[in-house]
């Protein structure tokens, strides 16, 4: 999941070296997170949020695909 992410993440942004994909993991839930340039936000959000939705999409199926039933959730990230 975190290779797709971070290949997914890398077409879209134009700073594809400040591209950066973290798994976080508490105990009960896993989630991802994806840090990119604070110019390249707007462009993984997409107009209206569509891109991310689609992201979260991909990354839906691909979690059903490997038989986790759970839904995983992934964030945005801005980079200081």
């Amino acid at each position: 999941m975190k290779e797709l992410l971070n290949y997914v993440a890398g077409l879209i942004v134009n700073e594809k070296d400040k591209v950066a994909v973290r798994e976080q993991d508490d105990g009960m839930m896993k989630k991802y997170v994806i840090q990119v340039s604070k110019n390249d936000t707007k462009n993984i959000i997409g107009r209206e949020g569509k891109t991310i939705k689609a992201i979260r999409s991909l990354i839906s199926m691909a979690s059903i695909n490997k038989g986790i039933k759970k839904k995983i959730p992934v964030e945005i990230v801005e980079e200081e």
